[in-house]
């Protein structure tokens, strides 16, 4: 309905104004500067999130729907705006479907992780994404393992280990196991959803997979729409509706990095966001701020072990 009604009144000059500033504003962006917005808006929204899941204890499966929700809502009024288009969505569909089937778990494990894990050790696993990517290539596009890669998988693994009291948690603590999952579903999900971004329009595209995300956590689990309304306490609204305008900015900034840089030079820069969100929560989140020196060690090993894996 929305779609429609703003098809009937795009003649007018504000709507010809506000589709060229959306459409303007990223076909002129260099990669290297949607890179760094990506960085900075999805580390602020870890934070936002690691509150919202910790402090408020919302319930992960409704706070999944009405996220995603959210998001995909502010991302289709701007690919309304810019001239919304699913040409050729035909020729990709299956990983397509693919993306939205593991964003839709991975953000349930992502939002379980956040609940039990801190928001600094949560950025280290869930860069074990790296290491999914590069076996992807290999399994998928007879890509090889060069001996870096390699090296870089072992410094991941070992910063998972740093960040933790003892090695011996990691068999025990139920945040690390859900962290690993989350890793594996995002390296998945980002994998074929920034494979289909090439082929279709990046903010069309975005919109709808956000919204196909929610319907899957809502397929998942049915009985969490009853928990919606918890959601809409004016403190905890605010809190969610700014950390959606971030994700959404985060994730569209990330989807035309990659089409319009090369994956090999994008995928590294990003993980300066493990660094970035170890700061941040170590500036802005009061209880975080313990064992600082391990955090950053690991933080800094980690990011070493990405660059070496896709480099």
């Amino acid at each position: 309905m929305f779609v429609g009604l703003l098809r009937v009144t795009d003649s007018t000059p504000l709507i010809l104004l506000m589709r060229y500033a959306v459409r303007y504003s990223y076909d002129n962006m260099s990669w290297q500067i949607l890179t760094a917005i990506s960085v900075l808006t999805l580390s602020a929204s870890v934070l936002l999130q690691r509150v919202l899941l910790s402090k408020d204890r919302l319930d992960p499966y409704s706070y999944a729907v009405v996220f995603q929700t959210l998001v995909g809502a502010i991302l289709m009024v701007a690919a309304v705006l810019a001239g919304f288009s699913l040409a050729n969505i035909e020729a990709v569909i299956t990983p397509a479907l693919l993306s939205i089937v593991a964003f839709g778990v991975g953000h349930i494990a992502y939002a379980k992780t956040l609940q039990t894990v801190e928001a600094s050790a949560f950025s280290v696993l869930f860069a074990t994404q790296a290491i999914w990517i590069m076996l992807l290539g290999i399994v998928l596009f007879n890509e090889s393992l060069a001996p870096l890669q390699l090296v870089g998988t072992l410094l991941i693994f070992g910063s998972i280990g740093i960040v933790f009291k003892n090695i011996r948690s990691l068999k025990l603590d139920k945040g690390t196991g859900l962290g690993l999952l989350t890793g594996i579903l995002f390296g998945v999900a980002i994998t074929s959803w920034s494979y289909v971004g090439r082929y279709v329009d990046g903010l069309s595209w975005a919109a709808i997979s956000f919204v196909g995300t929610a319907l899957v956590v809502l397929l998942i689990r049915p009985r969490s729409i009853t928990k919606v309304h918890s959601m809409f306490k004016p403190k905890i609204a605010a809190t969610l509706f700014l950390l959606a305008v971030f994700y959404a900015i985060g994730s569209v900034a990330m989807l035309f990095a990659y089409k319009e840089g090369t994956f090999s030079v994008v995928t590294p820069l990003r993980q300066t966001s493990i660094i970035a969100t170890t700061l941040l929560a170590l500036l802005f989140l009061a209880k975080e701020r313990t064992r600082v020196g391990t955090k950053l060690l690991a933080a800094l090993v980690c990011f070493i072990g990405v660059v070496l894996i896709v480099v």
